[in-house]
């Protein structure tokens, strides 16, 4: 289920650990190399930022957005002369208009451009999807806990999004089609448990960012049918569990 090809994003995390690792040994030790009379900690976290803000706007995720310029805001606070409000205030506003401009747009937050066949929902409870001909779903939690049952016999792919909640998500009397389907598992600040059946084929192309994906129980297959598992774990946990 792994992806261990080589790739610029892990390249990217690994180079910047790295550097990291070598900034704290450095200043141990009382080497601390300087560029413009800003230290090298200092540009290994500037990168990290600048690359959280980026990966925000291109993702469409508020959080990462206005986490990504808070947080360069609050390390060059003297800079910018803005030390009354850092770091805790300028944190909660960021945590507050997150929180408000993904309510206020929830169809803007993880879009990607996709075209859903109008199955959308923001629920905190339990839903039961009895789509026998559907190919395309799309289910969404927000700040509640759900239960998604994906009941149909031509899954071709869904999406899966869940912020400040649990999602949880049952393949157990799903049929795939044409023994592939691509699910987006996007998860930010919550948890997503999804229980697969044993004998399916899974494959994970899904990105953390202080995200964990995790499985539990053991994999049965005999490589098909196969479920794709495409999306991103930021501020959050899932889960897959093999029934």
């Amino acid at each position: 289920m792994n992806d261990n090809r080589f790739s610029m994003n892990k390249f990217f995390w690994g180079l910047l650990f790295l550097l990291g690792a070598a900034s704290l040994l450095l200043n141990r030790i009382h080497i601390w190399p300087t560029f413009f009379h800003i230290s090298l900690f200092d540009i290994v976290l500037t990168i990290f930022f600048i690359w959280l803000f980026l990966d925000g706007l291109r993702r469409r995720n508020f959080f990462k957005i206005l986490f990504g310029l808070a947080f360069i805001a609050i390390q060059y606070d003297e800079l910018l002369k803005i030390t009354a409000i850092t770091p805790w205030t300028l944190l909660g506003a960021a945590l507050l208009a997150s929180i408000g401009l993904t309510i206020i747009f929830p169809g803007y937050h993880h879009n990607h451009g996709r075209q859903y066949n109008g199955f959308g929902f923001v629920d905190s409870g339990k839903k039961v999807f009895n789509e026998s001909d559907g190919e395309t779903l799309y289910f969404k939690n927000s700040f509640g806990s759900s239960a998604k049952y994906v009941n149909t016999n031509a899954l071709v792919n869904a999406t899966f999004e869940n912020s400040f909640g649990e999602m949880q998500i049952y393949f157990d009397n799903t049929v795939i089609k044409n023994g592939t389907a691509d699910i987006n598992l996007d998860v930010s600040f919550g948890n997503a448990i999804l229980y697969i059946p044993s004998t399916w084929n899974v494959e994970n192309h899904v990105k953390t960012s202080f995200g964990t994906l995790r499985e539990q129980n053991t994999n049965h297959s005999q490589g098909c049918p196969t479920l794709r598992i495409y999306g991103e774990i930021a501020f959050g946990d899932a889960l897959i569990i093999y029934i």
